[in-house]
C-alpha cells in the first residue's frame, strides 16, 4: 500500500534507510555485490588451484610461485587504497564494476603467460582490481542497510567471497586435467567481465553518497523510490542526510581520536595477523595437502571445503555481532589455532577433511566478521575511510603470508611445521578481538571523535536542488 508522506518536504535520508522493510531492494542489492564477490573470491584464489598443474607443466619447483603469490596481494593493497579515493570521487558503483573489468581483463591475459615473469606482473595489475572492488561493496551495503542490520548485510555480500574462493577447486577437478591450468585463469576472465556487464543495469549507487556528493535530485529521487516503494514522495522533496558530519579534509589522525587509538590499532593488527594465516592457507594448502601424500584431485575438493567452511563460520558469526556487539568475533580464532596446528598431523581422511573444513569455518569467518566490524566501528563521518584503510593495511598479511610459506617451502621446512607456525597469528587474533571488544563503546566512538579539533562542519548535508 502507498503511504503518502506529511507536508514536510525535507526527506532525512538516514531515516529512510533505517526505516526500511527488508524487501527486493535489499536482495538486489546484496545479491548484486554477491556476484561481483563471487568473481573476486575466485580471483584471488585461481593461481592457487592452477599451481599444482602450472608447477608440473613448467618443471619449476613449488617456492618459485611465492613471489607471485606476494605480487598479486601487494596489487591488492594498492587497488584498496587507489579504489577508495575512486569510489569516493565517481561513486562506489563504478568503482565495483570498473574494478571488475579490470580484473577481469588481466585474469585472461594469463592465459597466454609463458613464464613466471609475465605471471607475476599479470597476477600484480589484476591485483589491482581486485583489491579495488572489495572495499567499494563493502560501502555500498553498508551505507544501504538499517544499523539493526549492517554486520548481516556485509556478511551475507561477503559469503559471495568465500564461496568464489572455493569455486576454484571445481574448476581445477573438472577443466584442468582436460584443458590445462589456463581454463582456471579463462573462467576466471570472463565472469567478471558478464558479471559488471549486467550489473550496470541493475546495481544502485548509495543513497547517502548521492546526496551527500550533490547529485541530481532527479536520481536521488528515483533510488530513493527503489528503496521505499510503498512511499509517494513529494515531487519537490529536498534531501538531507541528519547522521553524516562531512569532513572536508580527512585527516588520518582521526582514526586515532579518543578510544579509537586502541580500536583502530587492535582492528589493524588483528587485520593482519588473521590475513596472514587466512591467505597462507588459501594460496599453499592445495599444495601443502598433496605433499602429505593426497592426491591432486582430492586435494582440490579438500580445499574446497575450507572456504564453505568459511561461509558457514561467517554466517553464524554475523548475527550475534549484530546482537551482542564486535567481542563475539573472541570466538572463532580460539578454535581455529589448534585445529590449523591439526592439519599437520598424520591424521586419516576422514579426520583431516573434517579438520579443512574446521579451519575455513574459523579462519576465513573470522576474516568475515572483521570485515563486518570495520564497517560498524568508525563513525559515520568517515566510515569508508576508516573501512578502506584497514582493508588495505591488512594486506600486510596477506602479502606476507604466502611469501612466508614460499620461504619457509623453499627451506625444507616439514609440512607439519608448516601449520604450527600459520596457527601462531590465528591465536594473537583472539587476544586482540578482546581487547578491541573491551575498548568499543556504541555512541561513545563518535563523542570522543568529535571533542577533537579536527575541523567538522554542522550535520545536515543536502543535496542539490
Amino acid at each position: 500500500m502507498i503511504q503518502t508522506l506529511p507536508e514536510a518536504r525535507t526527506l532525512d535520508v538516514s531515516r529512510l534507510i533505517d526505516e526500511q522493510k527488508v524487501g527486493w531492494f535489499a536482495v538486489l542489492l546484496i545479491a548484486s555485490t554477491w556476484f561481483v564477490m563471487l568473481t573476486d573470491g575466485y580471483e584471488l584464489s585461481a593461481l592457487a588451484f592452477a599451481a599444482p598443474s602450472l608447477i608440473r607443466a613448467w618443471h619449476i619447483e613449488r617456492s618459485v610461485l611465492g613471489p607471485v603469490f606476494g605480487a598479486n596481494i601487494f596489487g591488492i593493497m594498492i587497488g584498496s587504497i587507489v579504489f577508495g579515493y575512486v569510489g569516493d570521487r565517481i561513486g562506489r558503483k563504478r568503482a565495483i564494476l570498473f574494478g571488475a573489468c579490470w580484473y577481469g581483463v588481466a585474469t585472461l591475459a594469463t592465459v597466454w603467460a609463458s613464464s613466471v615473469d609475465p605471471l607475476l606482473w599479470l597476477r600484480f595489475v589484476a591485483g589491482i582490481g581486485i583489491g579495488g572492488a572489495v572495499p567499494n561493496a563493502f560501502v555500498l551495503v553498508s551505507e544501504f542497510a538499517p544499523k539493526r542490520l549492517r554486520a548481516t548485510w556485509v556478511t551475507l555480500m561477503f559469503t559471495g567471497y568465500t564461496l568464489g574462493a572455493g569455486f576454484g577447486g571445481g574448476v581445477a577437478v573438472w577443466l584442468v586435467p582436460h584443458y590445462g591450468w589456463p581454463a582456471v585463469f579463462v573462467v576466471g576472465g570472463v565472469a567478471p567481465l558478464v558479471v559488471a556487464a549486467l550489473l550496470w543495469f541493475v546495481m544502485p549507487e548509495s543513497l547517502r553518497y548521492q546526496v551527500l556528493k550533490g547529485w541530481s535530485r532527479d536520481g536521488i529521487a528515483a533510488t530513493a523510490a527503489r528503496l521505499r516503494p510503498e512511499l509517494a514522495l513529494p515531487s519537490d522533496a529536498h534531501f538531507v542526510v541528519t547522521d553524516e558530519r562531512r569532513v572536508e579534509k580527512f585527516s588520518p589522525r582521526m582514526l586515532f581520536a579518543g578510544r579509537l587509538r586502541y580500536v583502530t590499532t587492535a582492528l589493524w593488527l588483528a587485520y593482519i595477523a588473521n590475513s596472514m594465516a587466512l591467505f597462507f592457507l588459501q594460496n599453499w594448502l592445495p599444495v601443502l595437502i598433496e605433499a602429505t601424500g593426497v592426491d591432486a584431485h582430492r586435494a582440490a575438493l579438500m580445499t574446497t571445503l575450507f572456504s564453505v567452511g568459511g561461509t558457514l563460520g561467517g554466517l553464524v558469526l554475523m548475527r550475534f555481532i549484530d546482537r551482542h556487539g564486535v567481542r563475539l568475533v573472541t570466538c572463532l580464532p580460539l578454535i581455529g589455532f589448534p585445529l590449523v596446528a591439526a592439519l599437520g598431523m598424520d591424521l586419516k581422511m576422514g579426520l583431516l577433511t573434517a579438520a579443512v573444513f574446521g579451519v575455513g569455518f574459523c579462519v576465513a569467518g573470522t576474516q568475515a566478521g572483521l570485515n563486518a566490524v570495520a564497517s560498524i566501528v568508525y563513525p559515520t563521518s568517515f566510515r569508508s575511510k576508516g573501512t578502506g584503510t584497514a582493508i588495505g593495511v591488512a594486506k600486510i598479511g596477506s602479502i606476507s603470508g604466502p611469501m612466508i610459506g614460499g620461504m619457509l617451502l623453499a627451506g625444507h621446512l616439514p609440512v607439519r611445521d608448516l601449520f604450527h607456525v600459520a596457527a601462531l597469528p590465528v591465536v594473537s587474533v583472539a587476544v586482540l578481538m578482546f581487547v578491541l571488544g573491551r575498548m568499543y563503546r556504541p555512541g561513545g566512538i563518535e563523542e570522543d571523535v568529535m571533542s577533537t579539533d579536527a575541523p567538522l562542519p554542522a550535520a545536515g548535508a543536502a543535496a542539490k536542488r
